[in-house]
């Protein structure tokens, strides 16, 4: 199955559970997920870094100074286009 089937499976499944595609409000950014499959599309952390491996998809990171850790943030219409638009 190539990625862009898997892609649209996931959010079809995703899709399932909720329907934040076509919701009025949708989020700017959404944590990576920790495990398993975002609330919005379904697809999984490390399919987030095969995607901007890719260069499709430019993942956001934040963390304080002299921190060690922070936050990845996935911008959702980015993320959105290519499952609508099945560029993927």
């Amino acid at each position: 199955m190539n990625d862009i089937e898997d892609m649209k499976n996931k959010t079809l499944q995703a899709s399932e559970r909720t329907s934040p595609l076509n919701s009025p409000t949708e989020p700017v950014t959404f944590r990576l997920p920790a495990c398993g499959g975002d609330p919005y599309f379904g697809l999984t952390k490390s399919y987030y870094y095969g995607l901007e491996a890719k260069g499709l998809i430019e993942l956001l990171r934040l963390r304080g100074k002299g921190k060690k850790r922070g936050v990845t943030l996935v911008p959702f219409h980015a993320v959105k286009a290519l499952v609508v638009g099945g560029v993927a």
